[in-house]
């Protein structure tokens, strides 16, 4: 019995050590689940100041293009008229 005590004494050496590299591989993934949350955090926020530029520059793309094409049409209004009259 005592080879048989010694070797579950050796085993439950063992199953300690892993118990104790289990808690650090937990607090490891917990850190990384933080990184990894802020890091999403980081790029939620630069991709929502991505697309508030891309609206402003979208809405001054489109009143360029409205004021342009009023100019071209009050330019052919002024052709026609001058024209008729």
């Amino acid at each position: 019995m005592d080879g048989l005590d010694g070797r579950m004494d050796g085993l439950d050496g063992r199953m300690d050590r892993l118990d104790g590299r289990m808690d650090g591989l937990d607090g490891r993934m917990d850190r990384l689940e933080v990184k990894v949350d802020d890091g999403f955090t980081a790029v939620r926020a630069e991709i929502k100041e991505v697309r508030s530029e891309a609206r402003a520059d979208f809405r001054t793309l489109l009143g360029v293009i409205l004021a342009m094409f009023m100019a071209m049409i009050l330019g052919f209004a002024g052709i026609v008229a001058g024209i008729i009259l």
